[in-house]
């Protein structure tokens, strides 16, 4: 059962990565429309590529934080 999870998130990571960064944006936004599980894979691909001026070079979970509080999600 925890493989078969970690594997749809994996998916839903992967699906996400061919989304522009608005479209990114949108997804992390809809709390109605996605599931948790895909706004959080959505909300990994807007942190990582977030500029540096607003992560700072932190560790992730800060930077998580950072880019949230920065996007207004």
């Amino acid at each position: 059962m925890n493989r078969q999870r970690m594997l749809r998130f994996a998916l839903q990571v992967y699906h996400t990565s061919f989304l522009s960064h608005d479209a990114l944006i949108g997804v992390v936004k809809a709390r109605r429309r996605y599931s948790t599980h895909y706004r959080a894979a959505a909300l990994r691909h807007v942190v990582m590529n977030a500029p540096l001026s607003v992560t700072g070079g932190r560790p992730v979970a800060e930077r998580r934080r950072l880019v949230r509080r920065h996007y207004g999600v």
